[in-house]
């Protein structure tokens, strides 16, 4: 459990920003992956920043952008990391009003 600690103090360096606009007067929600920290890989706490601001979009009716430039999993994490990318690809088909 320490590493696991170690690995969510280390991602409030902000290894994926998110947050939320207007373009051309429309609300939209982003997120993009840094790849400074970590090369941008996806751990549980930076894919619960991309969970929330999906579901935030969802919750607006507004669409979300992804900038995807990362390493992949971080394989530190091992399945929690994966499980991320589950939550990711779920909203997306939620959120496309595929179902």
């Amino acid at each position: 459990m320490r590493d696991r600690m170690a690995a969510l103090e280390a991602e409030r360096r902000a290894a994926v920003v998110v947050g939320w606009g207007l373009v051309e007067g429309r609300r939209v929600f982003a997120y993009a992956h840094d790849f400074r920290v970590f090369g941008g890989s996806l751990g549980e706490a930076h894919a619960g920043k991309i969970h929330k601001i999906m579901d935030l979009a969802a919750q607006a009716g507004a669409p979300h952008v992804g900038l995807c430039d990362g390493a992949g999993a971080r394989i530190q994490e091992g399945v929690t990391a994966l499980a991320g990318y589950g939550g990711i690809f779920r909203r997306n088909v939620r959120n496309s009003g595929v179902t």
